[in-house]
């Protein structure tokens, strides 16, 4: 029995309605519908959707279900596939960047050339955040969209941090973000209350009715007034809960207390007397009006929870097929269960708590016992949490451990992570931490945390469970590999002196294991012969049932290689690649493409195709940590394409993991982000990172280094400051030199800037032949670098044939966009090649000019004018001159190529569109636009159009 109209939700809904029409008009808001179960949240939700419909707005809907392990992200799922089912994807390219994390939401959504695994995969959920944006925002076209989520309080940690993202990012998109709540768990009440307090999300707690609210819903249910004795009884038995409301008028009605003749209701019995005084005894009324059969059905599927699998029933009941589903059948008649288009669920979970209140404990440990033994049976599909779920209930502490060990042994292998610590934190709590099960949970928690980058934790676990094992006489071997996982994690995080510490008690056991750990303590000391000896005596000795050791010797052989020759480095983690395929060991596929990626960032034009990609597989198994490594190496490759807003985005993120999981890289992510900071013009931002960065750890080389090398001499580069360069990049090379494995890859750039505007005619021989003879030689970026280098000096010693054709042999034609720094070079060599008189200086100044100014270095702009001039070369107009871009707009920094975007974006063009008309890449036009949004102070693209004529 259902109420036809919304009740007492009219201030609720004034906001709602408040939040489309902003949404229409582009401005996006979040809002959480929260309150307890039967409050009413749903029907206010879809009183809200309905309402966006009738605005013209498209409405995407998806809903958590309760589980011990929930599917990741099956609301967001639910959501898209619900939506792509009677609609089709417009082509937008812009999209195509993000299809391969999309894909993970729905099939449809990956590249249409993507093999299953590679459809399948996962991108950082940031990144799924602003795909899943931007397919909402292409969805919504104009008239805005609805991502409506119900029961977030059973959704997965992955769908709360996507909509976390949404709910930060979406101010400016049409899209409204609506979910339905119960109160939510710790961690994740804090999030919302934090997106809350910073204004990114509007929380609505919907309260239970008044009386005077649940006499209109009832009256809104019947059809008319009530018997005086029935209006009692719902107030004093609903709770002021809308659900309850409709539930026990349901109820009254199907047991025929409350009867209809024609338009009047009567009741037809002694209601007062024996009304129920809750919910729990209606639902009791209507089951004990059943057969025992079906009674006995509903409870044990009260136990199997919702969404139940009907299959199980007859083998745990001892009942046949038949018996089974005319139960089902009257329960259904009853109102009590739903038979859905996967099953059968239970028409309310209030319904189906009810159920269970209902029973005894003896009556539950026997069913639940029925029920376990049913579900592992063979020819089942049942998961072991379920299993564990009905084990505990059945009173069998012990047998639900050792199912939940099982089963995080299992999420480990296939490389769930959060599952797995779940599933063992389940089990442990069920058994003394010492007993046997309790041991071995324990010795998979190690692995597990450890794997997922906690090293800390992994170590602090580490160190009790072997002070229990030895007070329990543990055997020496046990105790060994619990050290050697102890080790790999004080490795991992860069505590080398204890890694070698728990290594030497473990002496005597797992030779080749040691063996590797040993080669990354002397790697992590830039120890590179010692490593290299190490990990190939690890191969010489492994077996062939320890796949992962000899992947790990490949990966430390690369990583030692990669500083000497790239070539060969990449030959090593080929190899390990290898092995991971042929024996489907994906962590380490996701290690060996991590490695195999960030040897990208040393080419001379590198793209993030293969970053994420590894990122992708990374997050599939869980590995955390290489997750939080390959977003180190994305920001350097954005970095270098001079993508700065993208990369400060994903660097914050990363240290902030950083941090938490105490990874080696949080120093030179610190660098990193100096180096972002002052690409934006942040230089005090770019001096405390700098700071931070150092203090790490202060007598660490790759710090110490990195501050000339990775970030003032690069922010020297990108504002034309070419002496400062110069200065920085040689004090580098004084710890380089001492340290010649490290990997830095503008050492050609260096040679480069010694050769320019050193004095004399052997300016730069002595740094050129250091480079040529040095590490690192054949790396794409140096190789190049220095190229040019020779190209001037041939210039310069009279040979401008030879000068020439060096410089084309380094102009070698390669796909992809052209980094800034090789703009900056190219304008270098112009500034030579003008004064020595060779070559073709006016396209080269004119090739760099034209790409400092599309990437908005509007410092090295002018320098570079101010070099032409001063090589009497003429000087290009600036753009399309300032003077096409209206007064009002020039006011407010509006430049002549955004005005250019502006004119177009107004005409409805997309990025792509506008990317593809101007010559500029898709990326750059998205920068453009959120500029001209800033500058103007519009909502959306939609206002910029006022903006084009002049204000009176």
């Amino acid at each position: 029995m259902k109420c036809p109209a919304l009740i007492s939700r009219a201030s609720e809904m004034d906001l709602l309605g408040q939040a489309i029409d902003e949404a229409v008009a582009g401005a996006g808001r979040a809002v959480l519908l929260t309150g307890e179960a039967g409050v009413g949240k749903s029907r206010t939700s879809a009183a809200v959707t309905a309402a966006a419909e009738e605005r013209g707005m498209t409405v995407l809907t998806g809903r958590a279900v309760r589980a011990v392990t929930p599917a990741p992200l099956r609301p967001l799922s639910q959501a898209v596939l619900s939506w792509l089912r009677a609609n089709e994807l417009p082509d937008t390219p812009e999209l195509n960047a993000f299809r391969p994390a999309l894909g993970r939401l729905a099939p449809q959504l990956a590249p249409a050339d993507a093999d299953r695994s590679s459809a399948e995969q996962a991108t950082s959920l940031v990144l799924l955040g602003e795909g899943l944006l931007r397919l909402l925002t292409t969805i919504g076209g104009g008239d805005g969209v609805v991502l409506h989520v119900e029961d977030l309080h059973w959704a997965d940690p992955e769908t709360m941090v996507v909509l976390e993202y949404l709910a930060d990012n979406l101010a400016d998109s049409p899209v409204v973000l609506l979910t339905t709540t119960r109160p939510l768990p710790a961690p994740a009440q804090e999030s919302m209350e934090s997106l809350a307090t910073r204004g990114a999300l509007t929380m609505l707690t919907l309260a239970p009715f008044e009386d005077g609210a649940i006499e209109e819903m009832v009256r809104g249910c019947l059809g008319g007034d009530a018997p005086a004795e029935v209006s009692t009884f719902i107030r004093a038995n609903a709770g002021g809960l809308p659900l309850l409301v409709e539930e026990l008028l349901t109820g009254l009605a199907t047991d025929g207390t409350l009867a209809q003749v024609g338009d009047d209701w009567r009741v037809d019995g002694p209601i007062a007397a024996s009304v129920p005084q809750t919910f729990a005894r209606t639902v009791q009324q209507r089951l004990g009006a059943l057969p025992l059969e079906a009674q006995r059905v509903a409870r044990a599927a009260a136990l199997l929870g919702g969404g139940f699998d009907w299959s199980v029933l007859p083998v745990a009941l001892e009942y046949d097929d038949v018996t089974v589903l005319d139960a089902l059948r009257l329960l259904v008649a009853k109102q009590i269960v739903v038979s859905t288009a996967e099953g059968f669920d239970f028409r309310h979970a209030l319904t189906r708590e009810a159920v269970r209140a209902a029973m005894l404990p003896p009556e539950q440990a026997e069913l639940a016992q029925r029920l376990s033994a049913g579900l592992a049976a063979p020819g089942t599909t049942a998961d072991n949490a379920g299993i564990a779920e009905l084990q505990e209930l059945a009173g069998d502490p012990g047998g639900a451990a050792r199912t939940w060990l099982l089963g995080a042994q299992a999420a480990l292998g296939r490389g769930a992570l959060a599952t797995a610590r779940e599933m063992l934190d389940r089990g442990l709590r069920l058994v003394p931490a010492d007993s046997d099960t309790g041991l071995s949970l324990r010795e998979v928690l190690v692995d597990v945390v450890s794997l997922a980058g906690d090293a800390a934790a992994g170590l602090r676990i580490g160190r009790e469970l072997l002070e229990d094992l030895r007070s329990g006489g543990g055997e020496p071997a046990r105790l060994a590999v619990v050290r050697l996982r102890m080790a790999r994690s004080a490795w991992s995080s860069g505590r080398l002196d204890e890694a070698e510490d728990l290594l030497a008690g473990a002496a005597g056991y797992d030779e080749a294991g040691a063996a590797v750990l040993r080669a990354g303590i002397a790697l992590g000391r830039f120890r590179h012969e010692e490593a290299l000896t190490h990990a190939r005596h690890a191969l010489e000795v492994v077996g062939d049932d320890s796949p992962g050791v000899a992947c790990e010797a490949w990966e430390l052989i690369g990583r030692t290689e990669r500083g000497h020759d790239v070539l060969r480095a990449e030959e090593a983690y080929e190899q390990g690649f290898r092995i991971a395929e042929r024996h489907d060991l994906g962590h380490w596929r996701s290690r060996m493409l991590t490695e195999l990626a960030a040897l990208d960032t040393v080419a001379r034009r590198p793209t993030e195709d293969r970053l994420l990609a590894a990122r992708a597989v990374a997050l599939e198994t869980g590995a955390v940590a290489t997750a939080a490594q390959i977003d180190w190496y994305l920001n350097i490759v954005r970095l270098r394409n001079h993508d700065v807003d993208g990369a400060l985005t994903i660097v914050n993120a990363s240290i902030e993991q950083m941090q938490r999981l105490q990874l080696p890289l949080l120093g030179p992510a610190y660098l990193l982000r100096g180096f972002a900071h002052g690409l934006a013009g942040k230089f005090d931002e770019m001096e405390a990172d700098i700071a931070a960065g150092l203090a790490v750890d202060p007598t660490n080389i790759v710090l110490i280094a990195g501050e000339h090398a990775h970030t003032r001499a690069p922010v020297a580069l990108a504002y034309a400051r070419y002496e400062e360069a110069r200065s920085e990049f040689a004090l580098a090379m004084t710890w380089y030199r001492k340290h010649p494995g490290q990997l830095f890859t503008l050492r050609g750039a260096w040679a480069l800037l010694e050769t320019v505007l050193g004095d004399g005619p052997e300016a730069g021989d002595a740094a050129r032949a250091e480079v040529r003879d040095g590490e690192q030689a054949t790396t794409p970026a140096t190789w190049f670098a220095l190229r040019y280098a020779d190209a001037v000096a041939a210039g310069r010693a009279g040979d401008g044939e030879a000068a020439a054709r060096i410089f084309a042999d380094a102009e070698w034609a390669m796909p992809g966009r052209e980094p800034w720094i090789e703009l900056h070079l190219r304008a270098l060599v112009a500034t030579a090649a003008a004064r020595d008189g060779w070559g073709d200086p006016v396209t080269w100044f004119r090739q760099a000019l034209d790409g400092m100014v599309e990437i908005g270095q509007t410092e090295a702009a002018s320098a570079t004018r101010a070099a032409m001039r001063d090589a009497g070369i003429p000087v290009p107009r600036k753009s399309k001159g300032p003077q096409r871009v209206p007064a009002h707009l020039q006011r407010i920094g509006v430049t002549a190529r955004e005005y250019d975007v502006l004119e177009l974006a107004v005409e409805g063009l997309t990025n792509a569109a506008i990317a593809e008309r101007l010559f500029l890449s898709a990326r750059t036009v998205e920068v453009h636009v959120g500029r001209l949004l800033q500058r103007t102070g519009s909502a959306s693209r939609a206002e910029l159009a006022a903006h084009l004529v002049e204000p009176d």
